[in-house]
């Protein structure tokens, strides 16, 4: 038996009758993986991604080490105010995908379900639920979500909040930016810092702030220059980095964790060949020239769990995965003069916000930009936003001339993959990409 099925066995065993028991031994086993993290172990991980690794692990275990700090949050938060009050969000998306990661989501999954949470309810935010029932997740000191993207954010987080029998805060956003828009907004987000302050007992330092939004800005300027790069160099990749890059992109923004992975992950690009040309510079494997491997951009989350998807996409030099559309989704820096002002029009034209056609002018734009080859539309079950717009996609990507396959899966429910079925799609997918050159 594996370690990872041990794990998962373990807390299978016991997260019913003792959840306190479970809460430490899940916290214990991810204290031993982050140190399992850091060491090289003949893999080609560079540097950057060992870093993303236990940077995203380390944000994991504060945020359950620590419920009186603890945000529970959807992946969307303005995390920069929540960092610059000393907080640690807790992302639903992230949360689940880490119980996954240790097969240990199904006992979640299925009490859910047992409360009445529908099975045709996003995975994600089911088992984030059948956690809070069991008893796995101490009460947090907040409860914080938007109408963003997920329409499963707003039934979630109010029953998080019921079963504790405490306030959560929400944020709408409208579809569309205009000057209204961003006021009503920005609005918000004042009555937000307010609920911050009154539940923490302190005003918020503005020097605090100050250090979020530099650090934020800075991160998207070097996720830029690094989407820069990679339209011209090859970049090794593999499907657990991809996911962690989400959370550092997302609730980890403002923070130095964040503000290194991308800095460090910028330098380790420039370390790979120009696509055609030489290599010029040290660190990377230059006895390999990449400039054959045919170019994936994933869109939406990606089921990092499944072995043909590992098989074939991790560290391939055949078959390159670029980039997920949730790591460019709100390459936005904030106005030092208007933080709020500037958050609140990042929430509003974040790309996976409003209209599916958005994301597909993003999304098309990018794959061009990338020379991308091929697209794969990764359907997560219960997502009615992305599933709902896959098509419209599918159809922006095909005109741009951009060879797509669309599939149906989950990313958290190991169950809800058949891996023979899955290996098979993208294995034809692929060599028909192969042949068409």
């Amino acid at each position: 038996m594996s370690a990872v099925d041990f794990f998962g066995r373990t807390v299978d065993r016991n997260f019913r009758r003792r959840p306190r028991f479970t809460r430490g031994f899940i916290r214990l086993g991810y204290a031993a993986q982050q140190r399992l993290l850091g060491r090289r172990r003949g893999d080609r991980r560079l540097p950057s991604q060992i870093f993303l690794e236990q940077a995203s692990m380390r944000a994991m275990r504060r945020a359950l080490s620590d419920p009186s700090r603890c945000a529970l949050v959807n992946m969307f938060a303005p995390a920069e105010l929540l960092h610059a009050m000393g907080l640690h969000p807790l992302c639903a998306e992230g949360f689940s995908s880490y119980l996954s990661g240790g097969k240990c989501e199904r006992g979640y999954l299925d009490l859910a379900s047992e409360h009445g949470v529908p099975e045709t309810y996003c995975s994600y935010h089911r088992a984030l639920l059948g956690a809070v029932y069991a008893g796995l997740l101490p009460k947090p000191r907040f409860i914080i979500t938007s109408s963003s993207v997920c329409d499963a954010n707003t039934s979630t987080f109010r029953a998080a909040a019921s079963h504790y029998g405490m306030e959560k805060f929400y944020i709408d956003v409208p579809h569309e930016e205009t000057e209204s828009s961003v006021a009503y907004v920005r609005s918000q987000l004042e009555q937000f810092v307010s609920f911050l302050e009154e539940g923490m007992g302190r005003r918020m330092d503005a020097d605090a702030l100050r250090l979020a939004v530099r650090r934020s800005n800075e991160t998207v300027g070097y996720q830029r220059k690094f989407i820069g790069e990679l339209a011209h160099r090859e970049f090794p990749n593999y499907i657990s980095a991809e996911m962690h890059r989400i959370l550092a992109g997302h609730n980890l923004l403002g923070t130095y964790d964040a503000l290194e992975f991308f800095r460090m992950q910028y330098e380790d690009i420039l370390g790979f060949p120009v696509i055609g040309g030489n290599h010029d510079g040290g660190g990377a494997d230059s006895s390999n020239h990449l400039s054959r491997a045919k170019r994936i951009l994933w869109c939406h989350v990606l089921p990092y769990y499944a072995e043909p998807l590992k098989a074939i996409f991790n560290f391939s030099d055949r078959h390159r995965l670029l980039i997920s559309d949730l790591n460019f989704d709100q390459l936005m820096e904030l106005d030092e003069s208007d933080v709020l002002g500037s958050m609140a029009s990042r929430l509003i034209r974040n790309h996976f916000n409003g209209s599916a056609l958005r994301r597909a002018e993003s999304v098309t734009g990018m794959a061009k930009r990338l020379g991308t080859d091929a697209a794969i539309i990764f359907c997560q079950w219960g997502c009615k936003h992305s599933n709902g717009g896959a098509f419209l996609l599918r159809d922006a990507l095909v005109s741009a001339g951009v060879k797509v396959l669309v599939l149906d899966g989950d990313a958290v429910d190991r169950r809800g993959t058949n891996d023979g079925q899955l290996a098979t799609r993208i294995q034809a997918f692929l060599e028909m990409l192969d042949g068409g050159r």
